[in-house]
């Protein structure tokens, strides 16, 4: 039953760098803004790995605006907050120099922007949407939270006609809509995504002799069975698997494990959670077994572990869950480990099933704004296909507009391309309840203390029922 406790005053929303929330690493950038308002245009690419924009003026172009006529919303200002991406904050802060310029140009808008740290994100966007200091636009995540705890004067607006002007609901992939649209409504316009594919070592693969990634769990567990190894007492000393599972956190995992053989974490109207089922026993069972039982994964509970930093060290084949950012993490930290890392769909339990979960986010129009028109249009502009590749670019994120996601940037790149496919065949991972943020906390929150106590090889009928209990004492 669905509890309409609204403690969206006390939400401890779980920001930690490289979660499955799809959330952006946070640099040391703080808090910043354009001193020049937006008005100073960087006509060249930062990002070498844009290389592949050649026009890159003409994709971060949005409306047009013929020169010399009368621009409608000239001399305007609108403030828009966005959260921190990438390790260069330079970046991100040219990326925006230009599209605001450009932006300013075509409608005569000026956009100031600041970009908020992840650790400072959460309060900010709270008070926002409770009566405090708040932008005409905002970056915006778990927006159910958000949504429900807006009041009739601040917080989210809702944004149905700027989803009618840019395609209606199928410009953008599923993921997006579950995170942007609340009880039919939409709050936003889905912009970044994220999921998870399966990253392995082509050398170690060539050495075994395997000659494609596995599709299956049978094929993945007999492919790391090749890639394993271990000592005179069964201990490993080379992991054919390893779960990304930084901390000790599971739940990440398990969820994609859920996804991948036709479970599902809640109902369709979010009212109940279904976990407890055949699908969700035997993709917790698939969790502790590749630890416990065909010995090719290591236990990771220490929260030392890291899957990435094995991975590099060559003490780990594969990694299940990788993220788009960890090929670049590991040519960065690891130049000798270039030319062996590679990507592939995560299996699942048959091949026939989805492949990962995903996260997407909204760019929002908050209801305090004094020129609601103009700020429509610049997000609008900023959600459009051209300005979203050119970002995604330069930002190394993807992407929630489907045709984003199917640009020869993506879908030719022999690493993205796998994102790219995963992308079209997940399904939504952060359920939109209020209380999500408690209830998937790490490390003592229902969820991943249940994942935990399995893997530790407590009875999984036992931990599914312990973990119902105590959300259902948290509410939802």
């Amino acid at each position: 039953m669905k509890h309409k406790k609204l403690v969206a005053w006390g939400m401890t929303i779980a920001l930690a760098a490289g979660l499955l929330s799809g959330c952006g690493k946070s640099d040391d950038s703080g808090s910043s803004s354009n001193a020049d308002s937006g008005t100073q245009s960087t006509t060249e690419s930062t990002d070498a790995n844009a290389g592949g924009n050649a026009a890159a003026d003409d994709q971060a172009g949005g409306a047009d605006t013929a020169e010399g006529t009368e621009k409608p919303y000239d001399g305007v200002e609108l403030t828009f907050w966005m959260q921190s991406y990438g390790s260069d904050p330079s970046i991100q802060r040219a990326a925006l120099d230009k599209v605001t310029a450009d932006f300013k140009e075509k409608t005569g808008i000026t956009v100031n922007y600041a970009i908020n740290d992840w650790s400072s994100a959460n309060q900010k966007l709270t008070l926002a949407c409770t009566g405090g200091e708040a932008p005409d636009v905002g970056d915006v995540f778990f927006t159910k939270s958000f949504a429900l705890m807006s009041s009739e004067d601040a917080g989210l607006m809702v944004i149905n006609d700027v989803i009618e002007d840019m395609g209606g609901e199928s410009t953008w992939l599923a993921a997006g809509k579950d995170e942007a649209c609340v009880d039919g409504d939409w709050y936003g316009v889905p912009w970044r995504f994220d999921t998870r594919v399966l990253l392995y070592n082509t050398e170690d693969f060539e050495k075994a002799g395997i000659t494609e990634a596995p599709k299956t769990w049978d094929e993945l567990i007999e492919v790391a069975q090749k890639l394993t190894e271990t000592d005179a007492n069964g201990k490993i000393t080379h992991a054919g698997l390893a779960w990304n599972s930084d901390m000790g956190r599971y739940d990440q995992a398990w969820f994609s494990m859920l996804a991948q053989c036709g479970g599902t974490m809640m109902n369709e109207d979010f009212t109940e959670f279904t976990f407890d089922s055949e699908e969700g026993k035997k993709s917790l069972q698939f969790l502790t077994d590749c630890i416990n039982k065909y010995n090719i994964c290591s236990n990771s509970l220490d929260a030392s572990y890291s899957a990435l930093t094995e991975f590099m060290g060559g003490n780990v084949s594969m990694i299940f869950g990788a993220t788009g950012e960890n090929k670049r993490d590991i040519i960065n930290a690891a130049p000798q480990m270039d030319g062996k890392v590679a990507s592939a769909p995560l299996p699942t339990a048959t091949g026939t099933e989805k492949n990962a979960i995903a996260f997407s986010a909204p760019i929002s129009i908050f209801k305090t704004t004094q020129n609601p028109e103009a700020a429509k249009e610049w997000v609008k502009y900023f959600c459009s296909e051209e300005v979203q590749l050119y970002m995604s670019q330069q930002l190394n994120v993807l992407n929630s507009n489907v045709k984003v996601m199917q640009d020869p940037y993506f879908t030719e790149d022999e690493w993205l391309k796998a994102f790219s496919e995963t992308a079209l065949n997940s399904q939504s991972g952060d359920m939109p309840l209020t209380t999500w943020s408690q209830l998937d906390a790490w490390p003592d929150g229902p969820i991943p203390n249940m994942c935990a106590k399995i893997v530790d090889g407590q009875d999984i009928d036992a931990a599914i029922a312990e973990c119902l209990e105590k959300m259902e004492a948290i509410g939802y």
